[in-house]
């Protein structure tokens, strides 16, 4: 993502881009979003205009105009380049005052275009000549603030116009730029002219890069501490560079973001003054690990952190995860989230939690104490492991793996109950060993077979999930008070089970038991169900443009807390995807609106307030509706054709949704968070 202030010089360095070298093949979205192009001059070939239109220039590179439709333009870009125009990168060229966050959401978060796409990276150009007084325009409201997000999201800053100002302006820039961004590397250039890898292999969303990153270091106090203690919490400022040091068991000391770069640090104790309010620090826990489904409820803490308790710009961290042989690999830009498997920790290697926080005005208290909340000390074996395989043995097996294969075919409260059997068998189950020979057994099933099940009474997840995670869910799905109300088939006359593809599916639903049990629930009735499509309805839903479907209906009983059979309430939902016309110029086309239909609501005893949210981990919808004898309620939720939702439609033809229901009577119902209610 390409983006700076008007006049900085954007047009010029695309211009070489494009035209000026011959080292590597840039696709250019040129992002216009007003009537008139801006940057009409930068296209050699001006008989562009459409945004699914895509010129390609003579050394190879392409250029894409967009009005408004920029997941377009990556699908017109892909069908270029499936016609024989290979690339090297392509480059989203934003408005002068554009925030670069919703271009990080929309790309991170579209599975049709990271399937081909993959974000690298930031870059913001900054002119020496006025940014000073560019950023002296900001006042303290919220839109002119918004200034200095192009700096300090980028992870990778581009010093121009370097030949216009003496060398005490270009230290003051320096400085100035370092207070809202400490570690960003910073390129000079002239004149717009820079090498075209300078925009490449940035790396910014490389998760094993940024475990590399995080590593322990020997010699220097940097942004991977090599700390003696096992406890640190640490300020950073705006980057005074210093050598390594000794903390004591407390660390506050102010630190600069990347220890020993000296020159990019040199003007930390200036810089600071700019703006106070923007700064970084990091926690550091040794000997400790997360609970999976704990740290994940966390990072949806993090994700919707309410505008008073400060702007998040980046966090990212590798942690020990109860269960896990492998790191867990944490990077955020605001609210776009990401965790991955990194590594797998060393045989001697101390396992910690390391996380950095960067933002603005930021609840500091409040952020670690939510964070240490999820942290446990480390759960080790009973008993030591063996020193060589005894193949003859129930041992033998375990570790062979073949053990975990055979208890996949029970039920997880029965492999805990063999787990009791002994200290050895114990750590066979428990283990992060153990979890690994799990997984690999369920990966092994049919790819057309689920992975996990939960029924009205029992729980199959330890082929996803480990056994520790899966007490977690369990005592979150007790706590919360949820039913399952899931349709009826003729194999499963009583309700069909939740099943299970991917561990983040169940992961998913575990966040969303804990962020219920979490709430004050007396009055309220919690329900999990699944609107279902034939897959022959879904396929023709997506082959026909403009057509719209409707789901099988969901029925379940709402049973009047007296006892008495004569008040309880039969309720019946349906979900609708209707065609939403849209006529503006460069607007998306082929978009669908969400609607329910709420059949047989005027005869209910009662009136109820119902909230539905859905449960997925590439999306979340939230829809409240204040009176359930509306028979037809039309949502604001509208969808493109490659929305996480359409996709998840395309895969498997269901929407998992929680619903909460409240009799109107009984006083309101609880938001589970910002975004509903």
């Amino acid at each position: 993502i390409f983006t700076g202030f008007l006049g900085a010089g954007k047009t010029t360095v695309l211009n070489h881009l494009l035209a000026g070298q011959r080292d590597k093949k840039f696709a250019v979205i040129e992002n216009e979003f007003g009537a008139v192009p801006i940057d009409n001059e930068l296209l050699v070939n001006s008989s562009m205009g459409l945004a699914e239109q895509v010129v390609v220039m003579e050394n190879g590179c392409m250029c894409c105009t967009v009005r408004g439709d920029l997941l377009g333009a990556f699908d017109a870009i892909r069908q270029q380049m499936q016609t024989g125009s290979p690339l090297d990168a392509v480059l989203v060229e934003t408005t002068g005052m554009a925030d670069p966050v919703p271009i990080v959401r929309t790309l991170r978060q579209t599975p049709d275009i990271a399937k081909y796409f993959q974000l690298d990276g930031t870059i913001t150009l900054v002119d020496c000549k006025t940014i000073l007084d560019r950023l002296g325009e900001c006042a303290e409201d919220e839109q002119d603030q918004e200034r200095h997000s192009q700096i300090s999201f980028a992870d990778k800053i581009l010093l121009n116009k370097l030949d216009l100002v003496n060398d005490q302006e270009v230290a003051e820039v320096w400085s100035r730029i370092r207070s809202y961004n400490s570690s960003s590397p910073i390129v000079p250039s002239v004149k717009g002219i820079l090498p075209a890898s300078e925009l490449t292999d940035i790396g910014a969303y490389d998760l094993d890069k940024i475990e590399e990153e995080e590593r322990p270091q020997h010699g220097g106090h940097g942004h991977s501490h090599g700390h003696g203690h096992d406890e640190c919490h640490e300020d950073h400022g705006s980057g005074h560079g210093h050598d390594g040091h000794d903390c004591g068991d407390e660390c506050h000391e102010a630190h600069g973001e990347h220890g020993g770069h000296g020159g990019h640090g040199g003007h930390g104790h200036e810089s600071s003054r700019h703006n106070s309010q923007i700064g970084s620090f990091s926690i550091v826990r040794k000997g400790m690990e997360v609970e999976p489904l704990a740290f994940a409820r966390w990072i949806r803490v993090i994700a919707t952190l309410p505008k008073e308790k400060g702007r998040l710009y980046r966090s990212k961290g590798v942690l020990a995860a109860s269960g896990r042989r492998r790191k867990l690999i944490f990077h955020a830009v605001a609210d776009v989230t990401e965790t991955s498997d990194g590594p797998e920790w060393g045989a001697n290697e101390e396992r910690i939690c390391k996380m950095v926080f960067i933002g603005k005005a930021l609840a500091r208290q409040e952020i670690e104490e939510r964070f240490l909340q999820v942290l446990q000390p480390l759960k080790l074996d009973l008993r030591p492991p063996l020193g060589v395989p005894v193949p003859a043995s129930a041992f033998g097996l375990a570790q062979a793996g073949i053990l975990q294969r055979a208890l996949l075919c029970l039920w997880t409260k029965d492999v805990l109950r063999f787990s009791q059997s002994s200290a050895h068998f114990y750590d066979r189950c428990f283990s992060p060993e153990a979890h690994s020979a799990f997984q690999s057994a369920a990966a092994d099933l049919p790819s057309e077979a689920c992975k996990g099940l939960q029924t009205s009474e029992d729980l199959w997840l330890h082929g996803l999930l480990p056994l520790r995670s899966i007490g977690t869910y369990a005592i979150a799905w007790k706590k919360a008070q949820l039913q399952l109300a899931m349709p009826s088939s003729v194999v499963h006359l009583f309700g069909e089970p939740l099943s299970f593809d991917t561990w983040q599916d169940v992961e998913a639903a575990g966040v969303m038991w804990l962020e219920l049990s979490e709430l004050d629930g007396s009055g309220c009735v919690n329900y999990v169900t699944e609107f279902k499509w034939r897959p022959e309805t879904m396929q023709s839903f997506f082959a026909v443009p403009g057509s719209s479907t409707s789901s099988g209906l969901v029925k379940f009983t709402v049973e009047d807390p007296s006892g008495d059979m004569e008040l309880d309430d039969d309720l019946k939902f349906r979900v609708n995807l209707v065609p939403e016309q849209n006529e503006e110029e460069g607007a998306m086309k082929n978009l669908h609106r969400m609607s329910l239909a709420l059949v047989g609501g005027k005869s209910s005893s009662k009136i109820y307030q119902i909230f539905f949210h859905t449960v997925d981990p590439t999306y979340q919808v939230h829809i409240n509706v204040p009176d359930h004898r509306q028979p037809i309620f039309p949502t604001n939720e509208v969808f493109h054709q490659w929305h996480p939702l359409m996709a998840g439609l395309r895969r498997r033809p269901r929407l998992r949704f929680l619903i909460r229901l409240k009799p109107m009577d009984s006083g309101p119902l609880d938001a589970m968070c910002g975004c509903c209610g």
